[in-house]
């Protein structure tokens, strides 16, 4: 037997398995039993729309990526539909609301060292450059000038973060009312459970007995106590502007020998 066919679309994918259709489409799966499939067929523009026709006249329909995949996937429904259909059609569909999953990571474990060692060697073939092709005094220089850039960097970096967390949860976030469970060196942590049930604490110097925190559902480490741009853009600005100074006091620092 041939392995199972899966057409994808744009938010969209159905797999041919062995006794039904599977479609998933925002985080919802949609099981089609093939007894109450009546036909397949592939129409719309460029023949890239998958219809999946029921026996009491509810009709699925998806696009494909590409004619030729939304063509050989109608054909292998239609190949494994049974003689005797069922007419309760989307009586016997089945759909699930699946768990969003999370973001990956910006970084795994491995990259951050293999970075940072790359960098470091980097950085000492500079420092010997300087010593055999300037002087040796200019070293010191460029030793002090690692210092600034390298927390400056961090400073423009964690900024931007900051405020692209801010408008993700803006655009998708999830408001809940958490209740603080403890408080240590001034810090509260507050614990609330989500749209899927998953228990999820966060940490904050706001020291209330309740707090309205706003999650990620696709990141389970993105959330925030507040989420005003109003405030928070100036603020990042703010941030950034010093942080990009303390990047260019050191690129000076380090590099002015090079620098043309």
């Amino acid at each position: 037997m041939s392995s199972s066919q899966i057409v994808r679309g744009r938010g969209v994918t159905a797999t041919l398995q062995k006794s039904a259709v599977i479609v998933v489409r925002d985080q919802v799966r949609t099981t089609i039993p093939f007894e109450v499939i009546q036909e397949t067929r592939v129409g719309g523009r460029r023949a890239r729309t998958v219809e999946i026709v029921l026996t009491d006249g509810m009709t699925h329909e998806l696009r494909a990526n590409n004619a030729t995949s939304a063509t050989a996937f109608a054909a292998a429904v239609n190949a494994s539909l049974p003689v005797e259909l069922d007419p309760r059609g989307s009586g016997l569909v089945r759909t699930k609301r699946l768990r969003a999953p999370e973001a990956p990571p910006l970084f795994t474990g491995w990259r951050i060292p293999s970075a940072a060692l790359c960098g470091a060697v980097a950085y000492c073939g500079y420092l010997i450059y300087l010593g055999v092709a300037h002087s040796s005094v200019l070293i010191i220089g460029a030793v002090i000038g690692l210092f600034p850039l390298t927390l400056g960097s961090v400073g423009a970096f964690m900024s931007v973060k900051h405020l692209c967390d801010k408008v993700v949860l803006r655009r998708r976030g999830v408001t809940v009312e958490a209740l603080s469970a403890h408080n240590l060196h001034g810090i509260s942590e507050y614990r609330f459970i989500d749209g899927e049930g998953n228990k999820r604490t966060f940490k904050s110097a706001l020291n209330t007995g309740r707090l309205e925190v706003t999650y990620d559902p696709r990141n389970s480490k993105r959330m925030a106590a507040s989420i005003s741009l109003l405030l928070a853009v100036p603020v990042t600005v703010l941030k950034l502007a010093v942080a990009l100074s303390l990047v260019a006091v050191g690129v000076v620092a380090a590099f002015s020998p090079v620098i043309p």
